[in-house]
C-alpha cells in the first residue's frame, strides 16, 4: 500500500510510447529510508492506526473508501493506502471469502533490511484474515503479525492485496514464514535479513534480472536458474518492465507464477519500468520504502546492504514530468542521498544505482528523447559522487560499458562508473541499433541473461549468466573500493 495516484489508461499508454512497440492488449518527491526500526518482533504484533480495525464479528464486506494509514507495531515507518482503492481495512484472523488461499506470496524490505520485512500476498476480495506466522525454525513459527487489506483496479484487473510489516528482526538471520489464516495457510517460505551495520567481514550475494514482459516460460526458466547452486542469493533486484502492460492483472499472475521459485526463498526489490506504467496493479503488489510524499513514494529510495549502498530511481515519472521530477525533486533527493553515502564510504564502500532506462546502451533506445534526458541529467551526478556501478533494464540484451565519466567518455584508474544492462529475461531480444556497439560499450550480447553480484569490504564482483548457466566472461566486472 502506498500514496501514489494511479494513472488512467491514456496516461498509461503514453508511458509506453518510448518503446515504439505495439501492445498485444489494450509523486513529486520521495526520500530515503526512515530511521532504523528499533522495535522488537514479538508474538501477536499489532498495528497503531488512524483507522479502527474491523472486528471479527463485524461485516467484512462493508465498503471502506477512506484512506488507511497506520504504523505497524514496533516500526518507525507508516503504511498508507493508494488513492482510488476500496476496502482499505486492517486485517483480522477469522474472516474468509470463497477463495482465501494466499497467492503470489513474496517479501521485500520496507525499511532497514537488517531488521524489517514486508509480506505481500493476494486473495479473493472478501477475505480479511491477514495473519503472518514466522520464526527462525520452519517447524516452529512462534511469532505472529497482522496486516492490512486493500482492493484496487477495475473489472477484470481488480486485485485484493494483503500486506503485513514486521520490525525488530535479528540481523543476518534466516526466518521462515507462512501467511493467511487458520485452515488457509500458504506454504512455508523463507527470507534472510541483512547483516548488521558496521561490520568488516561482510560477504553478501544478490541477483539481478529484468524485462520479463510477456514470455513467462523464459521468465520462469531464468528464475529457476537464479536459485540453482549451493550459494543462494540473499535477495534479487528487478530492473523494470515485469509485464507488457502494468494494468493487466492476468499478466501479473503469470509473472508471479514464473517468479515463485525465487520469491519463496528471498526478498525482491523493484525498479519501476515504463511498461509497469505506474499502474495500481504494480503499486499495490510491492511494498518498498516509503515516506510522506503523495505521488513518488516507493518509486525511489535507498538502503544499505552490507558493504553496498543501493539507490533505486524512477526514470518514468508521473505525467512525463522529466524537468520537474527527473531533473527536479528526484535529482535533489538523489544528490542529498549520495552526499550521505559518499561520506559513509569507510563503512559502506560501494555505491550502486538501479533504474530502468540505461544512460549508456547500444540498442533500440539509446537515442530516444527520454533516454538522452536521463543520460545528460543523471550520468554527471553518478560521476560526481563516484557511483561505482549502475544497473539498468529497458534494452533487451546484456551490455557492459567501459569505465565512463559523466559524458560517456572512457576513463581509467577507478575514476569512472561501469553501467550494466541486465534485461531480456523473457522480453523479445534486441539487436544493435546501428549494427555496431556505441563508443562507450565494452561488451554487448543479445542474449537472455541475469547477474549474480558478490560483495565484501574489499571487492565487488559481477558475474553475468546466460539462460543455460554459462558465464558471459567478457561481461564480468571486479571492482575495488575507490580511493578515499
Amino acid at each position: 500500500m502506498r500514496t501514489h495516484r494511479p494513472l488512467a489508461l491514456a496516461a498509461v499508454l503514453s508511458l509506453l510510447s518510448a518503446c515504439q512497440e505495439p501492445l498485444s492488449a489494450a509523486s513529486n518527491d520521495a526520500g530515503s529510508l526512515p530511521p532504523t526500526d528499533t522495535g522488537s518482533a514479538s508474538d501477536a504484533q499489532g498495528i497503531t492506526s488512524d483507522a479502527a480495525a474491523p472486528g471479527d464479528s463485524g461485516d467484512p464486506l462493508t465498503e471502506e473508501r477512506a484512506p488507511l494509514s497506520y504504523t505497524p507495531e514496533g516500526c518507525m515507518h507508516r503504511v498508507s493506502s493508494l488513492p482510488g482503492t476500496i476496502h482499505n481495512v486492517l486485517g483480522n484472523r477469522t474472516v474468509f471469502g470463497p477463495m482465501p488461499a494466499p497467492r503470489n506470496v513474496h517479501t521485500s524490505w520496507p525499511a532497514d533490511p537488517s531488521s524489517s520485512i514486508a509480506f505481500v500476498w493476494q486473495t479473493d476480495s472478501q477475505t480479511r484474515a491477514s495473519v503472518v506466522q514466522f520464526g527462525t525454525d520452519p517447524m516452529m513459527l512462534d511469532q505472529t503479525a497482522l496486516g492490512s487489506v486493500s482492493t484496487g483496479g477495475l473489472g477484470s484487473t481488480e486485485v485484493t492485496i494483503h500486506e503485513a510489516h514486521v520490525c525488530g528482526l535479528r540481523p543476518d538471520t534466516t526466518y521462515h514464514y507462512r501467511v493467511g489464516g487458520e485452515g488457509h495457510w500458504s506454504a512455508v517460505q523463507r527470507f534472510k535479513t541483512a547483516p548488521a551495520a558496521g561490520r568488516t567481514d561482510y560477504d553478501v550475494n544478490f541477483a539481478v534480472s529484468g524485462d520479463s514482459r510477456d514470455n513467462f516460460t523464459t521468465w520462469r526458466q531464468v528464475q529457476e536458474r537464479v536459485v540453482m547452486g549451493t550459494q543462494q542469493p540473499d535477495f534479487q533486484i528487478f530492473t523494470g518492465d515485469a509485464v507488457l502492460l502494468g494494468t493487466l492483472q492476468g499478466a501479473w499472475q503469470q509473472w508471479f507464477t514464473g517468479a515463485a521459485s525465487s520469491q519463496a526463498v528471498m526478498p525482491w526489490m523493484m525498479a519501476h519500468g515504463n511498461h509497469d506504467a505506474l499502474a495500481i496493479n504494480y503499486l499495490m503488489q510491492f511494498a518498498q520504502p516509503q515516506v510522506d510524499a503523495p505521488e513518488q513514494s516507493e518509486l525511489y529510495f535507498s538502503f544499505d546492504y552490507g558493504p553496498v549502498h543501493l539507490i533505486f530511481l524512477n526514470d518514468t515519472p508521473l505525467r512525463d514530468d522529466y524537468a520537474g521530477n527527473v531533473a527536479g525533486t528526484q535529482l535533489t533527493w538523489m544528490r542529498a542521498d549520495l552526499t550521505r553515502a559518499r561520506a559513509n564510504r569507510a563503512r559502506v564502500p560501494f555505491l550502486v544505482a538501479v533504474h530502468h532506462k540505461p544512460c549508456f546502451g547500444s540498442s533500440r533506445h539509446s537515442s530516444t528523447t527520454d533516454t538522452v534526458f536521463v543520460r545528460t541529467t543523471w550520468a554527471p551526478v553518478f560521476d560526481e559522487f563516484g557511483v561505482d556501478l549502475v544497473l539498468n533494464g529497458h534494452e533487451h540484451d546484456f551490455e557492459l560499458s567501459k569505465e565512463l565519466d559523466g559524458r560517456g567518455q572512457e576513463v581509467s584508474g577507478r575514476r569512472g562508473t561501469r553501467y550494466i544492462v541486465a534485461a531480456g529475461a523473457g522480453a523479445q531480444l534486441y539487436e544493435l541499433q546501428d549494427g555496431t556497439p556505441r563508443s562507450w560499450s565494452a561488451y554487448y550480447e543479445s542474449v537472455v541473461n541475469f547477474l549474480r553480484i558478490h560483495a565484501t569490504m574489499t571487492r565487488l564482483e559481477v558475474t553475468p549468466y546466460r539462460l543455460d548457466g554459462t558465464i558471459i566472461d567478457r561481461g564480468r566486472v571486479s571492482l575495488t573500493p575507490r580511493p578515499m
